[in-house]
């Protein structure tokens, strides 16, 4: 049985997530925002379900934008159960709109809801995970964060900058025992969707759109469409949890929508990578400028 703190619990990935690996045995902390406010009744539905079918799940106050927020939590986690072993970041918010139409302010927003918000978490949890040499982090990025297929956009930027995150991480926190596996999801019918982060400049957003020729749509999905069902995502990180440490791949992409070829990428992408650390090792590829 571990220990498990879900980010993003009031609905979606999240709330599956802390379900099934409740089911699972685990002990869930499945933390959101506002749960005696706007997410009270989310909260009660889940502890209420949890204490019916007799699972260790409980509900937790947790903002991912606010370090003492943040903090509190984790030390309430940690002084219950001594450690936490897996840290699952799932909240986030996607966003509707041309860049330019976005302020600073919004797109300062977005980043630190879904690139920050898990780093919080991530600074909070590490110090345990790396005494205790064991943990698990697992980030839900978006294969949004790998292909453009379409035009792009400030969600997709702010999941490219959290797959150069947790990536990033990976490697650093891998000579404590501490493992980090990046969830990549296609296109899901999720609440997300309805609650995207719509840009202030509307004005913009709609010369934009004039200007915008979408491509003709194809024919209907034929007999072998399956709808894409979000529990594929929560399976996805049951699988991450229950695989031993070091079998975990660093990339996992999950759906049928939005991710054909994003695995022939990530393949490409780290036969890439270990090629040019290879060079890098050659004389003549040594760094020496700025060194005395």
């Amino acid at each position: 049985m571990a220990t498990v703190l879900v980010t993003g619990c009031s609905s979606g990935f999240g709330n599956l997530i802390a379900r099934t690996l409740a089911r699972r045995g685990d002990r869930v902390y499945a933390s959101m925002r506002n749960i005696g406010d706007r997410n009270a009744g989310a909260a009660r539905d889940l502890q209420s379900w949890a204490t019916s079918e007799r699972l260790l799940l409980e509900v937790l106050e947790l903002d991912v934008t606010s370090d003492k927020s943040v903090e509190h939590a984790v030390a309430d986690v940690l002084s219950r159960e001594g450690a936490i072993d897996v840290l699952v970041n799932n909240a986030g918010a996607s966003a509707a709109g041309p860049l330019e139409a976005f302020s600073i302010g919004q797109m300062a927003a977005l980043l630190d809801l879904n690139v920050l918000g898990p780093m919080r978490l991530n600074k909070a949890v590490l110090p345990g995970m790396r005494t205790r040499r064991a943990g698990l982090i697992i980030w839900i990025t978006s294969t949004l964060g790998r292909v453009l297929p379409g035009r792009g956009g400030l969600y997709p930027a702010t999941k490219w900058a959290a797959e150069g995150f947790a990536e990033s991480l990976g490697y650093q926190v891998a000579p404590f025992g501490v493992e980090v596996a990046i969830l990549e999801p296609g296109s899901f019918p999720t609440p997300a969707i309805s609650k995207s982060m719509v840009a202030d400049a509307t004005n913009v957003t709609a010369e934009y759109a004039a200007a915008t020729i979408l491509p003709a749509r194809r024919a209907q999905p034929d007999g072998n469409y399956r709808t894409p069902d979000p529990q594929d995502v929560a399976d996805a990180v049951l699988r991450l949890v229950e695989t031993p440490h070091g079998q975990r791949p660093l990339r996992t992409v999950v759906g049928p929508v939005f991710t054909e070829g994003v695995d022939d990428y990530n393949r490409v992408y780290e036969d890439v990578r270990q090629h040019l650390e290879e060079s890098l090792r050659r004389p003549d590829q040594a760094i020496t400028w700025g060194t005395r």
